[in-house]
């Protein structure tokens, strides 16, 4: 693991554009579905069972119920809203003075580009906002374009800038701006400052803010996006994130340090260029023109019109948000309250994912101001106090507890799909109770997937060999391959002859990385008998796509959960078709529902559904069969295969909201079937379901 680590902040700048788009629950097609508030509540009923199920969502309402997903960036308009420029959700929300958070502009859970009112308009990728003093706000959105929104939610669309100037893809999605007091906007597209004309086209005010980019020599050429604000006098001002250093532009065009050395860095009060600062993150002014930079180890400093630095927030990691690579959201208002965006738990909040806001009040009290980080980690305990990081692969025990495979190899195997194996198995008790079972010593020894037989053993895949879990903790192991087998098995399934389906790939670069990172996508299913014999069943290791068809030509994209029905068919979640495939005894491969390669949300017959990235899925005692549909964030269930209906969640929300179902949940990452009881792993809990 240690020789990916140093590169990835590197590879999380250079995938930010489409990470967004790639994160469950962002992105991608929308289904039509209304997106406000959840559909009244049936028979069924929703709760946690362990863990916590904080952390992303898009869920409007009281700030601390609230949820967010890629908070970016803030303004505060002059009736003292705090605008949140949201990438995740693709929005433009607001929280009131009083604490509402309500969207006012696209957030339903779709990435696109469409001026209008409120939902109907849609946001590719939110950044950057800043309000004039009118309370309009101006989005920069995916680096591409310069967004309007009117204080009724209308969004009109002012400049494409998006090859405004010359560079590479990773540079041009990041595009901070402010607007002056004569409502001219101002933005930095690499490291130039443009302004954009009454005409609707940008002109060149500054061509080099700093004098060198990105300290790597691979990738030199990139300049980090500084953050930017025009005083009351017309003067702009760049905290420069190349160099630690405050610029001023003023409004001949004329640029001078402001503040600090850009050949030292330190945390040093003073007069002008005598101060010094470490790595800027972004700037805000207040209505007296002072300046409060907020540097990348959480320190807060003020400068005066006059240049004088002093320091107001001491440095602190604390809610820090992340990694240098990432712009951070910074505001003040007018009683001198500063919010930042919040990075979750390394391991919850992936590259774009700050799921909540912190507030910093005059007194330099900290406090969680909206949203919720999310909790993650390994502690056994009860019920809500027990912690996970990405449980997957739920399976139920004669006994009635929920197996789960958690700590993922990588933490954002969400977002990469890059080696899909865990270390830790853990059992949950049917009261909620959580203790770990077995703890994997190394990389070499991850688990993917499992299955439970009638004794309460647990298989799991990972490498080329299947392993037995014994209910005691012991581990034995059950299978192991040869060089002739793809290199990482994950268990699917057993049957009642005591075999075990196990989905195959191989390890391969991820495609169109600037640097190496290792995935697996599983295109391949063998049987392994109770006695060892291998058969592969269906697909081929290495080869992707989709075609039904007998056996070896049949293909399928990225084989997620599996299941077997009393007749002794497989099912599978081929996540990357969006589809839910059948394979015969005899390996006859034909897709069962969904639409091959159309990503949505329609319920009606197999044929007319649609799905988005269906992780796993599992069949009940009657055959049906239920499936966690990730990136929609429901549960959906495949009536004697005769009809799609949502059965947990609602279509556009993501969150947490238990009681009557459908409800609101996170998306799931896998499923378990017992009885009328479904178990949803989350990214950071399990949820129970009684239907």
């Amino acid at each position: 693991m240690q020789k990916f680590s140093a590169h990835i902040r590197l590879l999380r700048h250079a995938l930010a554009g489409a990470a967004v788009v790639l994160l469950h629950a962002c992105g991608g097609s929308g289904s039509g579905s209304d997106p406000g508030n959840p559909p009244p509540g049936g028979a069924g009923k929703m709760a946690l069972l362990a863990g916590d199920v904080g952390g992303l969502g898009n869920l409007d309402g009281p700030r601390g119920a609230a949820t967010f997903y890629g908070v970016q960036g803030f303004a505060v308009d002059p009736a003292g809203n705090l605008l949140v420029a949201e990438s995740g959700n693709h929005a433009l929300r607001k929280i009131t003075p009083e604490g509402t958070v309500s969207t006012v502009a696209g957030g339903d859970m779709t990435s696109a580009f469409a001026d209008g009112p409120g939902a109907s308009a849609k946001f590719l990728n939110p950044q950057f906002v800043a309000a004039d003093a009118s309370g309009n706000a101006y989005v920069s959105d995916n680096g591409d374009y310069l967004r309007k929104v009117t204080p009724a939610g209308l969004v009109s669309t002012l400049a494409n800038v998006g090859a405004d100037v010359g560079c590479p893809a990773t540079c041009t999605r990041y595009k901070p701006l402010t607007v002056d007091t004569a409502g001219t906007i101002y933005f930095v597209a690499n490291n130039t400052l443009r302004k954009l004309g009454g005409d609707g086209q940008a002109v060149t005010v500054v061509d080099a803010i700093s004098s060198q980019g990105i300290a790597t020599p691979a990738f030199s050429f990139v300049y980090l996006p500084s953050s930017l604000v025009a005083d009351s006098k017309g003067n702009v001002f760049i905290a420069d994130r190349n160099q630690p250093v405050v610029r001023k532009v003023a409004p001949t065009g004329a640029m001078s340090v402001f503040a600090g050395n850009a050949a030292a860095a330190g945390l040093v009060d003073g007069q002008g260029t005598d101060a010094r600062f470490t790595e800027l993150q972004a700037v805000v002014r207040d209505g007296s023109d002072n300046l409060y930079v907020l540097e990348g180890n959480g320190a807060i400093r003020k400068i005066t019109p006059a240049g004088q630095v002093s320091t107001v927030r001491q440095p602190t990691q604390n809610w820090a948000s992340g990694w240098s690579y990432s712009p951070t959201g910074f505001a003040r208002d007018a009683a001198g309250n500063y919010f930042l965006s919040a990075l979750g738990s390394s391991q919850n909040a992936a590259v774009l994912g700050n799921p909540a806001i912190l507030k910093v009040d005059a007194q330099g009290v900290e406090s969680a101001y909206a949203g919720s980080r999310g909790w993650v980690g390994d502690a056994d305990g009860e019920g809500s106090a027990a912690r996970f990081s990405d449980p997957r692969s739920p399976a139920v025990d004669p006994s009635g507890n929920v197996v789960v495979l958690d700590r993922f190899t990588d933490p954002n195997t969400q977002l990469l799909d890059h080696l899909a194996e865990s270390f830790y198995l853990r059992r949950i008790a049917p009261a909620g109770r959580t203790t770990t079972l077995v703890r994997m010593p190394d990389f070499n020894d991850g688990m993917a997937g499992t299955a439970v037989d009638k004794q309460g053993n647990t298989y799991v895949g990972g490498g080329r060999r299947i392993r037995v879990v014994a209910p005691d903790g012991s581990v034995k192991v059950f299978f192991e391959g040869g060089e002739g087998l793809p290199d990482g098995l994950k268990v699917l399934a057993l049957d009642g002859t005591g075999s075990v389906y196990v989905a195959a790939g191989f390890m391969e670069p991820m495609a169109g990385s600037p640097i190496y990172v290792p995935t697996r996508q599983y295109s391949a299913i063998y049987k392994i008998g109770a006695n060892g014999t291998v058969q592969r069943l269906a697909g081929q290791a290495g080869v992707r796509g989709h075609v039904d068809g007998a056996g070896g030509s049949a293909q399928f994209s990225s084989i997620g959960g599996g299941t077997v029905d009393s007749a002794g068919n497989l099912y599978v979640a081929d996540k990357g078709n969006h589809v839910i495939r059948k394979i015969t005894p005899a390996g006859a491969v034909s897709t069962l529902a969904g639409q091959p390669g159309v990503a949505g949300h329609s319920d009606g017959s197999p044929a007319q559904a649609k799905f988005w990235q269906p992780v796993d899925v599992k069949a009940d005692a009657q055959d049906n069969l239920y499936v966690a549909d990730r990136n929609n964030a429901v549960v959906r269930k495949i009536s004697a295969g005769v009809r799609v209906g949502t059965v947990v969640g609602t279509p556009g929300k993501y969150g947490f909201a238990p009681g009557a179902l459908p409800g609101v949940i996170p998306p799931p990452e896998g499923i378990a079937v017992n009885g009328s009881s479904l178990y949803i792993t989350t990214r950071n809990g399990v949820v129970r379901v009684d239907l």
